[in-house]
């Protein structure tokens, strides 16, 4: 069998058929130029959207809640992992919030009681327990 390929790779020496690479065709080049457009469209509009559900004059609100049994912040409804009590709560909830008013954004910290009472919290204030202790009852941290 060797001779016989051999005679056969002598008589038909192997050449590489040399190919120049293939271009998109004109009718995919269009259709990636409307997908491109689609989405460059699409983005548009979700960001109308997204600046639309934020009105300007509203500020950033910071939300201290009792969830689940623990002290949490609710940010954009969302909630934080639990604190100890609620004046850890409070005091992170002024930091964020003071972090966020750096940037320029204006933005506000509310305690929700447990009896339905809201209080707005001072960022002034660089100790929010004074805050805490005149405005909540102890009953209410339990």
């Amino acid at each position: 069998m060797k001779k016989l390929q051999q005679m056969i790779d002598a008589a038909f020496p192997k050449t590489d058929a040399k190919r120049s690479p293939q271009g998109p065709s004109e009718a995919f080049a269009e259709r990636e130029r409307s997908f491109a457009t689609t989405a460059a469209r699409v983005e548009t509009l979700r960001q109308a959207r997204v600046e639309a559900d934020q009105p300007a004059n509203a500020p950033l609100l910071f939300e201290v809640v009792r969830y689940r049994g623990s002290w949490r912040i609710r940010h954009r409804g969302k909630h934080t992992s639990p604190f100890s009590d609620q004046t850890a709560a409070i005091m992170a909830a002024v930091k964020q919030a003071k972090a966020k008013r750096e940037t320029g954004a204006a933005v506000e910290v509310r305690l929700n009681r447990t009896d339905g009472g809201v209080i707005l919290q001072s960022l002034d204030d660089e100790t929010p327990e004074a805050a805490v202790s005149q405005n909540v009852n102890p009953a209410d941290a339990l």
